[in-house]
């Protein structure tokens, strides 16, 4: 009879053990979760040359491009998944590039060019630091893109997209950006004169905010949408026999602040916003 109580108190406490584990979260597969969370980081300089570059060839990805005052290119990710053991000594048939960041990602420079390149059809999302003057490239590859978000540069931006939203923050441009199935938001810190930005979108807004002082020259289009500003916008009117002759679906061309670089804006079946920054 001492014997089974023994026994039964043995089995009580084992019991109780595997519980308190379980409701303290123990355990292998935690430690392994935490692990696969890591944030995973490639650091590459970029150099200090006045032309400096960054190209994006992406898929299966979303992006956030981050400006800072340094000279490097840092990405960072937590939620990439690796290849798996099985496949160690194997390279991958779909994907031939070389991921030579152990991201997904295969990295290359050339002077000062950083090219990087998605090396993994799984997805992932990636926060990339550049220097904040650098002039970023940016190009989805296929029709499998997430969205793109980019702040805080003060370079030049071009973005080719297939049905990603791309979010500009903080940028002074000047931005060349066309999507086909996304949206395009923009705020400028300030406006550069330097060069004309061109936007384009076939089935999504474009949301565009300046400084209330920016000079800027439009030429905007929307074929099945609506053209909104709070600006005091000089818009140039053809007229015949003394009536404007503004059509739907027109082209309108106008000024702000007496007029300053080109701003293009076009939409197929969505609508075009531009305001005054707050």
């Amino acid at each position: 009879m001492k014997k089974l109580v023994v026994m039964a108190w043995a089995c009580l406490m084992l019991t109780g053990t595997s519980f308190a584990q379980v409701a303290a979260g123990g355990g292998g597969s935690t430690k392994e979760k935490t692990n696969a969370n890591a944030v995973k980081t490639y650091k590459i300089k970029l150099g200090n040359g006045k032309d400096k570059k960054v190209l994006f060839t992406m898929f299966n990805s979303g992006v956030d491009i981050i400006g800072y005052n340094g000279d490097e290119v840092i990405i960072e990710t937590s939620d990439y998944t690796p290849p798996p053991k099985r496949a160690e000594g194997l390279k991958p048939l779909y994907n031939q590039t070389e991921d030579n960041t152990d991201l997904g990602l295969s990295v290359q420079k050339e002077g000062n060019t950083v090219t990087i390149t998605k090396a993994s059809r799984t997805d992932g999302n990636y926060t990339v630091k550049v220097p904040r003057n650098a002039s970023i490239v940016y190009k989805e590859a296929n029709w499998t893109g997430g969205d793109l978000s980019i702040k805080d540069l003060d370079g030049e931006i071009e973005a080719k997209l297939n049905n990603a939203e791309a979010t500009f923050t903080n940028v002074s441009g000047p931005v060349v950006a066309n999507t086909t199935a996304g949206s395009i938001k923009i705020v400028f810190s300030s406006l550069s004169q330097g060069k004309p930005s061109s936007l384009s979108a076939v089935a999504g807004d474009i949301d565009i905010t300046l400084p209330s002082n920016a000079k800027a020259d439009f030429k905007l289009k929307s074929l099945q949408g609506e053209i909104y500003t709070d600006f005091n916008m000089e818009v140039k009117r053809e007229t015949k026999e003394d009536l404007p002759l503004i059509g739907g679906g027109g082209n309108i061309d106008g000024k702000i602040n007496g007029g300053g670089v080109e701003i293009a804006v076009q939409s197929v079946t969505s609508d075009i916003f531009i305001r005054k920054k707050k």
